[in-house]
């Protein structure tokens, strides 16, 4: 089981911090001066009560804002940590998602595909994670769901290597010649989860798809 990043310092924390420690430097000048100001002011023209009233008050309320700002950061890492551990029950499970990427293993790769209605021809290309084709097929297919198993053997005869990725594409066309739409799916176990982005991710037969694209999990 791999889980990357349960939890990481927040920016926002930082910047709670940095904003506490200049306030301290800004109020910690604001007494010297005014220590200075009331050591050296006049007695015929004293300091108006008023004016040192307000700035104590605003020096305050920016101190409250800084807290509570640190503690709704607190709050929000103490989520974030909670819903990353809750991710974890992903792992093991077996998920359908959108995706078009999977592993070759076992010397096949196989995906499912929806097709919005039927396909008189649909051109099928493999491309590897560098992007250059592998292979390319031609198929028929009919309106709904559709699965397409492909053996590793590569356009030139020989056959992919085995545990890379590869991604699919379909480019389907009806008997009247309009394009058809086709949505792709794989099957497969989570073997790992990764928070490390705004998004957290899960790991499924070696490629990585989005948590908001995984359609159904199953023990």
């Amino acid at each position: 089981m791999d889980v990357s990043a349960l939890s990481s310092p927040s920016s926002s924390t930082t910047k709670s911090a940095n904003a506490a420690s200049s306030l301290l430097s800004n109020y910690d000048t604001f007494l010297t001066l005014l220590t200075t100001q009331l050591t050296t002011q006049n007695p015929l023209d004293p300091m108006d009560a008023d004016k040192f009233t307000e700035q104590l008050t605003a020096f305050s309320s920016v101190e409250q804002q800084i807290e509570t700002n640190s503690n709704l950061e607190d709050m929000l890492s103490a989520l974030s940590a909670s819903a990353a551990l809750n991710l974890v029950n992903y792992v093991g499970k077996s998920v359908t998602a959108l995706s078009d990427t999977t592993q070759l293993s076992g010397g096949s790769a196989q995906w499912t595909y929806t097709m919005g209605n039927d396909a008189e021809t649909v051109d099928v290309t493999i491309t590897n994670s560098a992007g250059a084709v592998v292979a390319n097929d031609k198929i028929k297919a009919n309106a709904g769901t559709n699965t397409y198993t492909w053996d590793g053997t590569t356009r030139n005869g020989g056959e992919a290597t085995e545990g890379d990725n590869y991604t699919i594409s379909f480019s389907a066309t009806d008997s009247d010649g309009k394009s058809v739409p086709v949505t792709t799916q794989v099957k497969g176990k989570v073997s790992a989860v990764d928070v490390s982005g705004s998004e957290p991710y899960l790991v499924v037969n070696g490629s990585s798809v989005p948590l908001s694209g995984v359609l159904s999990v199953n023990n």
